[in-house]
C-alpha cells in the first residue's frame, strides 16, 4: 500500500521536486527507466483506465506520433513505485459532463485504479487542462477520496498551493517549456525562508514528437543532482499541506 504520510514540520523549510505525466501512454515505459536511472521515485502518473491497451496515432500536418497506451496487465508493472492518480476513465472535458457522467468518469476510474494498483487514489489532473468548475470540484469531493487535482496552467513561480486550492493546483512550467533552463535555475538559486516547490508536468509521448529525450534526461539529471531538495509526489505534497498548512 502507498503511504502518503511522509513530510512533517521541520526546523529548515522543504525545497520540493514533484512531477506530473498524463495519459498513459507506452512511453511512460522508457521514461520510468529515466526516472529510476537517477532515482526519482517523485513522479506521479495520472492514467485513464478505460483506455489501457488503446492503440491510435496523432497526426497532424507537422507531425504524426503513437500514441499507444499501457496494456492492462503491465500497469501495476509499469508504475511500480511512483503515484497513480486519476486522469479520467475516458479524457473528456469535464466541465461539460453532468453529474452522473461526472461520477462515472472520475470516481470510476479512481476505483479501477485502486483496484489494479493497490493505490489510494488521492489526486487527478484534469483532462484537457483547466476545464473544471467549482461544480466539477464540489462532485470530485462528494463522491471520491481526492484531495488535489492539477490543471495546466504555468505560474513559473514556487510557491506551495493553499489548503484550500489544492483542487486548482497549478504547475510552475511544462517539462518541454522554453524557459525550462531559467526555471531550474531559479529554482537551485533562490531562498525564500519557506517551503518551495518546483512543478514540472507533461506527457511522455511529447518527447517522441518533439525529440526531446535527450534534453529530458539531462533535466532529470539536473534534478538529482541539486542539494538540499526534497523528491516528492504530487500526493505527498498534498498530504503535507492538508496535515500541516
Amino acid at each position: 500500500m502507498y503511504d502518503f504520510h511522509k513530510y512533517e514540520i521541520q526546523d529548515k523549510p522543504y525545497k520540493f521536486v514533484t512531477l506530473s505525466f498524463d495519459d498513459c501512454v507506452t512511453q511512460d515505459i522508457r521514461f520510468t527507466e529515466l526516472l529510476k536511472k537517477y532515482g526519482l521515485s517523485c513522479c506521479t502518473f495520472n492514467l485513464n483506465s478505460a483506455q489501457f491497451g488503446w492503440e491510435d496515432v496523432l497526426e497532424y500536418p507537422s507531425f504524426r506520433v503513437n500514441h499507444f497506451h499501457v496494456k492492462p496487465e503491465d500497469v501495476r508493472s509499469v508504475y511500480e513505485g511512483f503515484e497513480v492518480a486519476s486522469h479520467s476513465r475516458t479524457h473528456p472535458r469535464l466541465d461539460l459532463l453532468d453529474r452522473e457522467h461526472l461520477i462515472e468518469e472520475v470516481a470510476g476510474d479512481a476505483k479501477t485504479l485502486n483496484e489494479m494498483t493497490g493505490q489510494p487514489i488521492i489526486g487527478m489532473a484534469y483532462p484537457g487542462g483547466p476545464y473544471y468548475t467549482d461544480e466539477t470540484i464540489a462532485v470530485i469531493r462528494e463522491t471520491t477520496d481526492i484531495i488535489y487535482a492539477r490543471d495546466s496552467n504555468a505560474t513559473y513561480g514556487f510557491d506551495l498551493p493553499a489548503k484550500d486550492e489544492l483542487m486548482k493546483w497549478q504547475p510552475t512550467c511544462h517539462i518541454t517549456d522554453e524557459r525550462i533552463d531559467e526555471v531550474l535555475d531559479n529554482f537551485k538559486n533562490t531562498d525564500t525562508g519557506d517551503d518551495m516547490l518546483l512543478y514540472l508536468w507533461g506527457h511522455t509521448y511529447e518527447f517522441d514528437i518533439w525529440k526531446t529525450w535527450d534534453k529530458v534526461e539531462e533535466i532529470l539529471k539536473t534534478l538529482s543532482e541539486m542539494d538540499g531538495v526534497t523528491y516528492a509526489t504530487n500526493g505527498e505534497i498534498a498530504d503535507y499541506i492538508v496535515r500541516n498548512k
